[in-house]
């Protein structure tokens, strides 16, 4: 059984993955410019308040959202099942780390869309396709969030033509694994995220301190497992992370990070495993940027 202090280790892992990577604008190449060439822009003002300055109605299809903030900021999109409300939703996230049948009533009455995280003079830059239906749109970095800053989003319409950029595309599978593929990537550039998992999941790239390996990341995350707080091997706060997406659903973001040695790593909350992150349950992988 995992310990109170592993929950909460965990849990700051991830809080480090949303709330403190950014994505910054890199040039894409001419076949990742033509590909994404008809996605609409939407631009995204997240205030240092936490509100969410965007349109309240866009047409189905995909979407190029660039996300600029006076703040470090986690963009991220939800679309709420039928009877739940804002109020409940922020409740549960609230305590979903420390309650398995809140994240279940999460999962339940949630899609996640994905997001994009930016910070001051570093704007987010993702992608998304969005169906007809009733969204959220929040900055997941405001611990005190409140229902009035969850912004409404409409989508209805005429369907839009595009598709995803065309480009290295990361999986995940089956319930909490990465596919085995790619093995190494451009540092900078776009990057496609496909779950076809059964499970939420969300990408941290995470560099390795000098020196070290994916087993030493390994030992490291044995010792966590068992509660004894060690210095990572990793550096969380250089770490690059997308937003959460549901099963099913894709999303790519543009990216730029330095060359070397990176784990892949995912640390949403398991409800079949007591809440424990999916990298407690094998779900990371050595990759490496170029």
């Amino acid at each position: 059984m995992h310990t109170s202090t592993s929950r909460r280790l965990a849990a700051g892992a991830l809080s480090l993955a949303l709330a403190g990577s950014f994505l910054t604008a890199a040039t894409a190449t001419t076949a990742q410019a033509a590909s994404s060439a008809k996605a609409p822009t939407t631009k995204v003002w997240v205030t240092k308040y936490h509100n969410i300055e965007m349109p309240d109605r866009l047409r189905p299809g995909v979407h190029r959202f660039v996300v600029r903030t006076s703040r470090d900021a986690g963009f991220q999109i939800i679309r709420p099942r039928k009877g739940y409300t804002k109020r409940e939703a922020l409740r549960d996230a609230g305590q979903m780390f420390e309650n398995v049948k809140v994240l279940r009533r999460f999962e339940r009455n949630t899609v996640l869309m994905g997001g994009v995280n930016a910070r001051k003079g570093e704007p987010g830059i993702m992608w998304t396709r969005l169906p007809r239906g009733r969204y959220w749109v929040l900055d997941v970095n405001d611990n005190r969030a409140k229902v009035r800053k969850v912004h409404d989003l409409r989508v209805g319409g005429e369907r839009l033509r595009g598709m995803l950029p065309s480009t290295a595309t990361i999986r995940s599978v089956k319930e909490a694994s990465w596919a085995a593929r790619p093995k190494t990537m451009n540092n900078r550039g776009i990057l496609k995220y496909r779950n076809n998992s059964t499970d939420n999941h969300f990408i941290e790239l995470a560099k390795l301190q000098p020196g070290k390996t994916a087993a030493d990341f390994e030992e490291w995350l044995e010792q966590l497992m068992q509660g004894n707080e060690t210095q990572p091997p990793i550096d969380f706060s250089a770490a690059t992370a997308s937003g959460i997406i549901a099963p099913g659903k894709a999303m790519s973001m543009r990216y730029d990070l330095p060359p070397g040695k990176y784990m892949l790593l995912c640390w949403w909350p398991d409800s079949d495993m007591g809440g424990a992150p999916h990298v407690f349950m094998g779900m990371y992988r050595g990759i490496t940027l170029r």
